[in-house]
């Protein structure tokens, strides 16, 4: 009886298995363009988050009146292989602001005034590219309670017009994986081949913070 049975064992055939694998294959040929999109997405979406938590960081502080001035700086730190963007907020005190004031000094948004400011918050974003702001010496925006000594230093400042919820504003970050073609917001000059995510943190002289995403189908930016 023990014989019979091992004789009616069968195992699996060659052509068996090269059906499974063959069926694997053409699984992961669909699914891992989509398991990569998805991870890409995944990168650039966390940072435009930190971008934001940078900039919700500076205009909560003036409100709070912890700092009356502070400033958002975006540049390229060519030091590392590949490049990193990085991005950082610091702040005034009252203080030092008051005396900038009673000496008569411009309250501009240069790396002079806040050479000595305290550094609130910084972090270094690899694997993104930014539209404009990170080249070229760098941008910085700066905040002030209720806007009044609101300004955008270098690349911030000649930044192209941009329409975000049918207002033309220059004040945003658009935020593109590093392999993207390229990141031109303005434009809308994506690769609509690969569709590759694009995020975008708008900002106001206010303090307002806005996030947007991209969306090929509508071919227009999207809150979020």
């Amino acid at each position: 009886m023990r014989a019979q049975q091992k004789q009616n064992i069968k195992g699996i055939s060659l052509i068996e298995v090269m059906v499974v694998l063959a069926i694997v294959g053409v699984v992961a040929g669909i699914g891992f363009p989509n398991f990569t999109k998805w991870q890409v997405d995944r990168k650039v979406r966390a940072h435009s988050e930190k971008i934001a938590t940078v900039f919700t960081t500076a205009t909560t502080q003036v409100e709070r009146g912890s700092y009356p001035y502070t400033r958002v700086t975006i540049e390229t730190d060519t030091s590392t292989s590949p490049a990193e963007v990085k991005i950082t907020a610091h702040g005034i005190k009252q203080d030092a602001l008051s005396n900038l004031l009673n000496a008569g000094s411009s309250i501009d948004c240069t790396n002079t005034i806040f050479s000595s400011a305290d550094e609130l918050i910084s972090y270094n974003l690899d694997g993104i590219k930014l539209f404009h702001l990170a080249g070229g010496g760098g941008s910085a925006i700066c905040f002030s309670k209720g806007g009044k000594y609101f300004k955008q230093w270098n690349l911030a400042d000649s930044q192209q017009n941009i329409v975000l919820d049918k207002k033309t504003t220059n004040n945003y970050v658009a935020i593109c994986y590093d392999k993207e073609k390229t990141c031109d917001a303005p434009n809308k000059a994506f690769d609509a081949t690969d569709q590759l995510p694009v995020y975008l943190v708008n900002y106001s002289r206010f303090g307002m913070i806005q996030k947007f995403k991209w969306n090929y189908s509508k071919n227009d930016w999207r809150s979020r």
